[in-house]
């Protein structure tokens, strides 16, 4: 069981994480809405990784990738 004295270090530390993450997620829309657009392209890019799911979409082949396989390899 966890003693008020630990209990109020989690609780400093949960506070810590999330201003943390807040601030990071600020400056990231801050470049992303105002920054150059190679700059604000990179920071939409870092804000879909942070999502809980941050899988990208695999790019499409490209039309010889796909004329090749459907003529079985050549």
């Amino acid at each position: 069981m966890k003693t008020t004295d630990q209990h109020a270090v989690d609780t400093d530390m949960d506070a810590v994480l999330f201003t943390a993450r807040l601030a990071t997620v600020g400056v990231l829309l801050l470049a992303a809405l105002c920054a150059s657009r190679e700059t604000s392209e990179r920071a939409f890019r870092l804000l879909d990784l942070m999502k809980d799911n941050p899988e990208l979409p695999q790019p499409a082949p490209a039309p010889s990738a796909r004329r090749r396989a459907q003529q079985g390899g050549r």
